[in-house]
């Protein structure tokens, strides 16, 4: 199990404290795989003997053996970060512009410290394998959920995109079967109805999916997946969606790999089918 894994599996049992830890080591896992407890509690602000409580309640045996767990999930090759701070090393803009440039490039270059090639191909099967794909964004996430509705969508799969109408969702999820999947995002907080959506899933014995970013790790309840990057911008003002739409084209990318011949006829007709309709 992953230590975001973990950490979700015990959401629902962490302090305030615990919790501002949790959101400083996701935010930010090479300096706390780095640092001792005592660095850690003191640059979040809270007591050491909340590192090591935090750090024995995921189940390891003292704050060392934790941080060798960060260290091996997320001290990673710095290759990409490193090829996209060469790309924009001549940004020396003050602009809005040119800062939201560096912004972005520092964020992207991260994502692989957080989610994997393997596990991208891990999500891609499933949502290519699901019968149905049902898909809930909210808020700013809707314009994602509309994107993969349509990409989904060429590749000849059946899928819905959930209503944020309480009412409307609760209808729609009157239809679903195990062997369905729920692809939703939740920034900042859980999206309205979220809660209910997973546990109805859960109930049904459909998988659930969730694109976040550093909250994922805090969903309660937990959804069976969770592909949760930090997105660029202040944590607590403006934040940007291209993380997130970058982990969406790469299970784009990866669903079409998944069954390659097959998308691409499904392309081609979808191309013929175009003209037609034209």
């Amino acid at each position: 199990m992953s230590l975001i894994e973990k950490i979700s599996d015990q959401a629902p049992t962490l302090t305030p404290s615990e919790r501002k830890l949790v959101e400083t080591v996701i935010e930010s896992p090479t300096s706390a795989a780095l640092g001792t407890a005592g660095e850690l509690a003191r640059a979040v602000g809270v007591h050491e003997a909340t590192a090591s409580r935090l750090a024995k309640k995921l189940g390891y045996g003292s704050y060392a053996a934790f941080r060798d767990a960060l260290r091996d999930e997320f001290i990673a090759t710095r290759e990409t970060a490193t090829r996209f701070e060469k790309t924009i090393a001549d940004s020396t803009s003050d602009t809005i512009l040119g800062k939201l440039a560096r912004d972005e490039a520092q964020a992207l270059g991260r994502i692989e410290e957080f989610i994997s090639p393997a596990r991208i191909a891990e999500i891609a099967a499933l949502l290519m394998g699901a019968n149905r794909i049902f898909i809930y964004g909210y808020g700013n996430a809707e314009v994602l959920a509309l994107m993969m509705v349509k990409r989904f969508r060429r590749f000849g799969k059946e899928v819905q995109q959930l209503d944020t109408d309480p009412r409307g969702l609760a209808e729609q999820m009157l239809g679903l079967d195990a062997g369905d999947v729920i692809l939703s995002f939740a920034f900042r907080r859980p999206p309205r109805g979220y809660a209910a959506l997973i546990e109805t899933a859960r109930e049904i014995g459909a998988t659930t999916i969730i694109v976040s970013g550093n909250s994922g790790a805090l969903l309660a309840p937990r959804p069976d997946h969770i592909l949760a990057a930090p997105r660029s911008g202040d944590p607590d003002a403006f934040q940007t969606l291209t993380v997130p739409m970058t982990v969406c084209n790469a299970l784009v990318i990866a669903a079409g790999l998944t069954e390659k011949e097959a998308s691409l006829k499904k392309l081609d007709r979808l191309g013929q089918l175009i003209e037609r309709f034209d």
